[in-house]
């Protein structure tokens, strides 16, 4: 009996979970949107209530975009109105910041493909061989009886042909789930990531596949000796120790020799490992078996991927080392392309969004707010007297007071805004979900920690204050981002000329 096929469309929510949903061609059309009243519900703002319909028609799917507010991308193809377009395996579905990914797999590939891979065979499980298999056993026998007749064909030769041939086939099989789960992972990690994003999805994918219990992420600083941890999955409060003695719940040995020798590591088991002084034992929670990962950039290990399992030993082997080396290679490409992309939108003094980035982002969440009729407000922050700073203390130290009031603004916004530097002195923050009366109290919350902040220069406290506008997104006035920063400016000016270091809402 030939495997059967199945269809899935798979993507990550906002929390870096995955989700597979199988299309069943019975159902002839099945549509895809935010609202309970489609067949696959997606909870994402890019999303319309109904967005897509997929239709079975010869042996393939199809879709078609059903005037969605965002629309929707087939590659990098937007689809036009009423287009209906045939879907290939691993074909990419973009719907705004949303990735779908439309895949193949055997009926014995589950929704939970990713712990799939090394899942190790038990005795109890039956073999169902395909077709294709049986006609090839029944031929090789002919071919032997031609040859040596049946007097010799016994039924442990019969048996022992049957188990090489089982354990050929079951090791292709492993090897085609294994490029499988590669090209997933591969979609998943080159859309259009964050870095903390990537690195969490990243951890959160190769944990699934290898049974792992816990792991983290620690990248090195561009100093070459800090390391700061970037993504944990189970584990509480870890801190990179000056002491490399002191034992914790991970071996920080095994850190630096993989970013020393640049290569895969496994532990199979700690406990019969005394090498390892500086990890607790399994039970005081430490880990039995790990496996440390290397992201490599120009031959240089830059990241860690470290995963443990408390309970099992030997949990990770050397027969998953070709398919670590494809997922760190394909995590650190996606790693690169992510910092590229981070510091082509970050402004290098202040590390906030550059003016390009946020006027993008604000185009973005006007568009979210219309759909969504949720608020959205806008601050622009200037510096008063800031020419003065410069003249007085010299540009140095300028650009260090930039750097200071950059952290006080991040310090008192959430992950979900956008903070930028629109140029010289003057910054802007970008409030999603937020009315003008927040945004007035945030503002306030900035402006007082901007005065009671101590710039020093040389023993010599300076004395910095800041004039804020607020002013919020108006649902009647349409798509115009040109006029929501025209508010906030309005509000910004009066505020300057009603005596500055103070916040003035649009009215």
């Amino acid at each position: 009996m030939t495997q059967a096929t199945n269809h899935y469309l798979s993507w990550i929510d906002v929390d870096n979970e995955m989700h597979s949903e199988i299309l069943l061609p019975d159902l002839s059309k099945i549509t895809l949107g935010r609202s309970d009243v489609a067949e696959i519900e997606v909870f994402n703002t890019s999303v319309s209530r109904l967005h897509l319909e997929f239709t079975w028609s010869e042996g393939a799917w199809y879709v078609k975009d059903l005037n969605s507010s965002f629309g929707t991308w087939i590659g990098n193809s937007k689809l036009q109105p009423d287009e209906v377009v045939k879907l290939d395996q691993d074909t990419e579905i973009r719907l705004g910041n949303l990735s779908l990914w439309y895949e193949l797999r055997g009926e014995h590939e589950t929704q939970e493909m990713f712990q799939t891979c090394f899942r190790p065979n038990t005795q109890n499980e039956e073999v169902e061989y395909s077709s294709e298999f049986n006609d090839f056993r029944v031929k090789l026998l002919f071919l032997l009886q031609e040859n040596f007749g049946d007097n010799t064909l016994n039924v442990n030769l019969i048996k022992r042909i049957d188990d090489e041939l089982h354990q050929l086939i079951t090791a292709q099989e492993a090897r085609l789930k294994e490029q499988r789960i590669l090209n997933s992972i591969s979609h998943i990690l080159n859309r259009n990531l964050t870095l903390s994003e990537l690195l969490k999805t990243a951890l959160n994918l190769v944990s699934k596949v290898l049974n792992a219990a816990r792991g983290f992420v620690v990248l090195r600083r561009l100093n070459d000796k800090d390391h700061a941890f970037f993504a944990l999955r189970h584990f509480k409060d870890l801190s990179w120790s000056k002491d490399p003695g002191v034992k914790q719940n991970y071996s920080q040995t095994l850190v630096d020799r993989c970013f020393e020798q640049n290569k895969i590591l496994i532990i199979g088991d700690t406990e019969l490992n005394a090498a390892l002084a500086d990890i607790n034992p399994a039970e005081a929670g430490g880990g039995r078996s790990i496996v440390v990962i290397p992201l490599v950039q120009d031959n240089e290990v830059i990241g860690v991927i470290y995963l443990d399992n408390q309970q099992l030993p030997h949990n990770f082997t050397p027969e998953q080392i070709p398919f670590l080396t494809t997922f760190s290679a394909h995590t650190s490409i996606a790693l690169q392309n992510s910092m590229l992309y981070r510091r082509a939108i970050t402004d290098d003094l202040t590390q906030l969004y550059t003016r390009q980035h946020v006027d993008e982002a604000l185009s973005d969440q006007i568009s979210q707010a219309q759909v969504t009729k949720k608020p959205l407000s806008l601050l622009i922050l200037d510096l008063d007297h800031f020419k003065r700073i410069n003249d007085n203390y010299g540009h140095t130290t300028g650009d260090q007071v930039l750097q200071e009031f950059s952290e006080i603004i991040k310090s008192q916004t959430r992950q979900q805004d956008v903070v930028g530097r629109f140029g010289g002195e003057e910054f802007v923050v970008l409030l999603p979900n937020t009315d003008v009366y927040a945004a007035h109290e945030l503002a306030e919350r900035i402006r007082l920690k901007t005065e009671g902040h101590r710039f020093i220069k040389e023993g010599q406290t300076i004395q910095v204050t800041v004039s804020i506008g607020a002013a919020s997104f108006q649902h009647h006035c349409d798509h115009n981002a040109l006029l929501l920063l025209e508010n906030a400016d309005t509000a910004l000016y009066q505020a300057k000329a009603q005596g500055r270091n103070q916040t003035v809402r649009f009215s």
